[in-house]
């Protein structure tokens, strides 16, 4: 069994990453045809280049687990290994968090100062947002050099006691509790965002629905679609924490719970470019919207 679920992970491994690199190599030629990004496609390509960094790393990591056992008797190989591997989780889950921001904070037209504020600054915003989240992402991986430099301390001293169940079973609960006080900060940020762009979108097509001359609308259409995809985005990327937390905390199961984040975060890349398709529209029709009742109201004064 152990060895259908590796052979899983891989190809989920490896049509992750290829997924992610369609998606950079899509926006690359879009760049060279338009010489210029929108400031959506900057996050969509660093999203995509630190999911594809994670799941290339998954593979190498997996592979040194399975034929070079011996590489991770290092105290300084393990510090750098957990290093890298949280520090790459951390960005994508935060750069997928500020993504998930700039689309509410554009399409959300509530009036609170903090929204309009927003609104108007959040294309400069971003370059700034993204080195930040990295800086974030640094500082907690940092943890994890500290705890895996004690590692093989504590590894040597608990393996000539022979009692290496519960050293085990330690070592996953104090991974879980490291990896959760890095990914509680971003995850909240991100499902907040979704729940106000879910809440606002509901609100509109409901105005939409009752007007009679936007009840075919192709604006409604376009509405519930991003709906759609606001809500299995977040379905995602619930999944995803939950098995990536379960993998860290029950070693008996790691495998398998590290086969399906893997699994449900292929889907959440293939989903991904529709996704951003959607929100974009939305965006655009909303615009359009209200450019249009300020016209209609400057008529009528």
């Amino acid at each position: 069994m152990e060895y259908v679920l590796t052979a899983v992970l891989h190809v989920s491994c490896l049509l992750g990453l290829t997924a992610n690199l369609i998606i950079v190599a899509a926006n690359a030629m879009k760049w060279k045809r338009l010489k210029s990004h929108q400031t959506c496609d900057k996050i969509l390509i660093s999203l995509a280049i630190s999911r594809g960094l994670y799941f290339f790393e998954i593979i190498i990591l997996n592979s040194i687990f399975q034929f070079l056992p011996w590489l991770m008797k290092s105290n300084i190989q393990i510090s750098i290994i957990n290093f890298l591997c949280l520090f790459i989780f951390y960005s994508s889950l935060w750069i997928a968090t500020i993504l998930c921001v700039f689309y509410c904070v554009r399409i959300v037209t509530y009036n609170y100062k903090l929204f309009v504020f927003l609104k108007s600054r959040i294309s400069t915003m971003v370059p700034w947002l993204i080195q930040v989240s990295l800086l974030i992402s640094l500082i907690s991986s940092l943890a994890f050099v500290w705890y895996g430099y004690d590692f093989h301390k504590q590894f040597a001293l608990i393996n000539s006691t022979g009692n290496m169940t519960d050293f085990s079973e330690g070592i996953m609960e104090t991974w879980f509790w490291i990896f959760a006080v890095g990914y509680f900060p971003p995850f909240i940020i991100f499902c907040v965002a979704n729940f106000l762009l879910i809440h606002f979108l509901l609100m509109h097509t409901r105005r939409m629905r009752s007007n009679v001359s936007h009840n075919q609308s192709p604006n409604l259409e376009s509405h519930f679609s991003a709906l759609k995809s606001m809500s299995l985005f977040l379905l995602l990327q619930i999944l995803f924490l939950t098995c990536t937390s379960l993998s860290m905390s029950v070693i008996k199961t790691f495998i398998l719970f590290l086969t399906g984040c893997q699994f449900v975060l292929l889907v959440s890349s293939v989903v991904l470019q529709y996704w951003v398709h959607d929100l974009n529209v939305t965006k655009d029709n909303i615009c359009m919207e209200l450019v249009g009742s300020s016209a209609h109201n400057l008529k009528l004064y």
